[in-house]
């Protein structure tokens, strides 16, 4: 098998500072040794070099008078960072202490683009406000970082989300305001609006026994009502980041869903989504817009839309779900949309957009679990699944699939037989990283570490992704060898 090294278009901090390089191999080398499957790799190398020493990327996100400020190529991801039980029963929430020392080190490591929302465990959006309210102060020293030259806007970004399916099965009752027909219809023949519909005090409508999955739009209707809707999730995220948000990504479409299937039906013309997202209310609190887990149809209708009209905001970020592991036919999360490693091979594909894709591992680490990991991870997610968790409801049927089984497996043999050759010492997860990192479409990827050395080896897999060429990426997904 061929490797070769390749070169993207991205903005690059690359040390050259010979100085640097016993810090680099301290600052790698020892998270990595620790998780490491010596194995075979090794057998034709003296000694395993450490990752190559890939400083931060950066991308340039404009606006329509093309001020730029430029992204860390890793987005920071919080959904996780400090949930209790994520990767085994008993783990601890973490301390505020700890939490601000990992968000310390991705700025130390040159990522400045944090990944957040309102809806995220642990009421992450508000404590990384309060991180970020005092950490402005010290960002802008060389000496706080590994390398003077990392974050050269020397500003620290946030992507927050709103456009959330309002749940019903944790309120229990269909918002103020009108709703589709079709999820209505839903909703009676299922015998959960009663014959006599209850009209609560703020003049929605009680729902009995709504199931898990069951999701009204909140950008259904007229512009006034999604700007109204959006407007109401909006100034909770406000006040969580001191008014202070780069990007609002309207984080779903416009959808129904009843226990996580979504419901047909037409959907919200997207030119009065953008007028809605256009309004004052909504620009006066953020500085761009952008769009999470919307179908390609509608992404490039919503840039073309925006292109002729200057009054609309032209969406500046798509984020898709996109990994090594692929969704089957359900997704990991309701409304989830993913895209595919032929789409982001191409340059064409949804041109004009910056695409971020979140969840490289999957929606969470089968890398945590004991060997042998795929079966264990299954099990895990299986007991999950079984004990009614909504989230592994989905996530199981979604990722444990025979292809990616074979994938997995590929992988990590993948993963043993260029370390060989290159005398490295990579892990997996680095290369599953590198894997979504290499594709031409990749602009940024949103990740999830949640330990410090984690975050290490995740940035580094920068460097790993310059190493792999079109065929690596073509055998990992589906097994094709290419002959040379």
């Amino acid at each position: 098998m061929k490797f070769q090294k390749k070169t993207l278009g991205y903005t690059s901090n690359l040390s050259c500072n010979e100085n640097l390089r016993p810090k680099k191999l301290a600052l790698y080398i020892l998270p990595v040794i620790a998780m490491i499957s010596w194995g075979s790799a090794f057998a034709n190398c003296t000694v395993g070099k450490p990752p190559v020493n890939q400083e931060m990327e950066y991308v340039d996100i404009c606006d329509k008078e093309n001020d730029c400020k430029k992204f860390s190529r890793l987005v920071m991801g919080t959904d996780h960072l400090i949930q209790a039980n994520w990767v085994v029963d008993g783990q601890q929430e973490i301390s505020d202490e700890e939490l601000h020392a990992i968000l310390d080190e991705a700025v130390k490591l040159g990522i400045n683009t944090f990944d957040t929302s309102p809806i995220y465990v642990g009421n992450i959006e508000d404590k990384l406000g309060k991180w970020l309210d005092y950490k402005n102060s010290e960002i802008h020293e060389d000496g706080f970082y590994s390398n003077g030259s990392l974050n050269p806007d020397r500003n620290l970004y946030t992507i927050s989300k709103g456009g959330f399916p309002l749940d019903l099965y944790y309120s229990q009752k269909l918002d103020s305001g009108s709703h589709s027909e079709e999820l209505l219809t839903v909703l009676r023949e299922q015998g959960l609006l009663g014959e006599k519909p209850t009209i609560t005090d703020d003049g929605g409508i009680e729902v009995k026994n709504a199931p898990s999955g069951t999701y009204s739009s909140r950008l259904y209707g007229s512009e006034e009502q999604i700007k109204s809707r959006v407007s109401g999730e909006l100034h909770h995220t406000a006040n969580h980041l001191s008014n202070d948000i780069t990007v609002y990504l309207m984080h779903r479409d416009d959808a129904d869903f009843f226990k996580f299937d979504e419901i047909d039906r037409p959907q919200t013309p997207v030119n009065r989504i953008l007028k809605a997202l256009s309004a004052q209310e909504i620009t006066d609190k953020v500085w761009q817009i952008g769009v999470s887990n919307w179908r390609t149809p509608r992404v490039n209708e919503s840039l073309k839309l925006a292109s002729e009209n200057s009054d609309l905001l032209k969406p500046v970020l798509n984020s898709p779900y996109f990994s090594l592991f692929e969704m089957s036919e359900r997704s990991i999360h309701a409304g989830g949309i993913q895209v595919f490693h032929k789409e982001m091979s191409s340059p064409e594909f949804q041109k004009g957009i910056k695409i971020m894709s979140y969840s490289p591992l999957g929606g969470f680490s089968i890398l945590d679990k004991p060997e042998p990991r795929w079966k264990n991870a299954k099990a895990s997610a299986k007991e999950k699944y079984d004990a009614g968790d909504p989230y592994w409801k989905n996530v199981f049927y979604s990722i444990f699939t025979e292809d990616n089984r074979q994938r997995y497996e590929r992988v990590v043999q993948f993963t043993d037989d260029f370390n060989n050759e290159h005398c490295t010492i990579y892990t997996v997860d680095q290369m599953i990283n590198a894997y979504a990192l290499a594709h031409e479409r990749a602009d940024m990827l949103a990740v999830g570490p949640i330990t410090i050395p984690q975050l290490r080896r995740t940035v580094a897999s920068l460097g790993l992704s310059k190493m792999l060429t079109d065929d690596d990426l073509e055998y990992l997904y589906d097994g094709v060898v290419v002959q040379q």
